[in-house]
């Protein structure tokens, strides 16, 4: 798995792409917590090239979330693809993420909650 993080005007923008394999979340750990540990910050997981995801992923995101919560920041996952959204769907998920269509709905509902 692949991410890349790019600066946006108002928020950050990071970019899943690949397989979640074993092994990948301290990708994701290393890369989004330290965006999240500053309080009030805004991050936009762009997960529209992520073809697969496991329990270690999911729990990833849900950690990143978490923190997110605690240091009031926001966190809005985009354009999950369709076996992304059927395991957010199955567990539930899609209910506790917050999840919309594209990178503009993401800006909006970031830049103005």
């Amino acid at each position: 798995m692949n991410v890349q993080v790019e600066p946006q005007k108002n928020f950050t923008l990071a970019r899943l792409s690949g397989e979640f394999n074993l092994g990948d979340e301290n990708n994701i750990a290393d890369t989004l917590q330290p965006i999240v540990a500053e309080p009030e910050s805004k991050l936009a997981i762009d997960l529209s090239g992520l073809s697969q995801i496991n329990s270690s992923g999911l729990s990833e995101l849900i950690n990143v979330v978490t923190r997110a919560r605690m240091t009031r920041s926001r966190v809005v996952l985009v354009s999950p693809t369709a076996f992304v959204m059927g395991v957010f769907e199955v567990t539930r998920l899609h209910r506790w993420f917050d999840i919309v269509d594209d990178l503009a709905s993401a800006a909006t509902r970031l830049n103005h909650r």
